[in-house]
């Protein structure tokens, strides 16, 4: 069985542990690396961790058979721009399961209900070809490059603006 829930600042182990594995997974599909977050976990401490936990948005855990194995984080940076979707990752023994389709759709349902018709956008690896298909499947769609990192493109998903969608 597979659920997502909303993870609070004292999970900040349970973030930890789903973040390190991803960049260990999948380097290449974020924008910092393995080395470089435990560095910051030797000078910060528990500290780095609770700096993923943002006011304005929900961390996301996806898990299978009660065990964490997904993650996305949604921060609603400006009341007048879009929302974005960071640390997306799926454990590849999940994937393709139905995981990450349920961490987006309860990310875009959180985001409708207090923001309604706020656009959602994510970065994805351009060659992340099982990603993108995902994201597309959800009604995200390309709307450019990444002007920060050139080996990504920016999807965007337009949430229906009705409050009770």
């Amino acid at each position: 069985m597979i659920a997502v829930r909303t993870l609070e600042p004292a999970d900040w182990a349970i973030w930890r542990e789903l973040r390190l594995r991803a960049l260990e997974d999948s380097p290449e599909a974020f924008g910092s690396t393995l080395a470089s977050t435990l560095e910051r976990e030797a000078r910060d401490g528990e500290a780095f961790w609770r700096g993923y936990f943002s006011p304005t948005g929900p961390v996301l855990i996806a898990e299978v058979d009660g065990v964490p194995a997904g993650m996305a984080r949604l921060v609603v940076e400006d009341e007048a721009g879009p929302a974005h979707l960071y640390s997306v990752w799926v454990a590849p023994e999940a994937r393709g399961r139905g995981a990450g389709q349920l961490l987006l759709r309860t990310g875009a349902d959180w985001l409708a209900a207090r923001h309604p018709g706020t656009a959602l956008r994510l970065d994805v690896v351009a060659t992340n070809r099982p990603a993108r298909r995902l994201y597309e499947r959800l009604g995200f769609t390309v709307i450019g490059p990444n002007p920060e990192d050139d080996a990504e493109l920016i999807m965007e998903q337009r949430l229906d603006p009705r409050p009770d969608r």
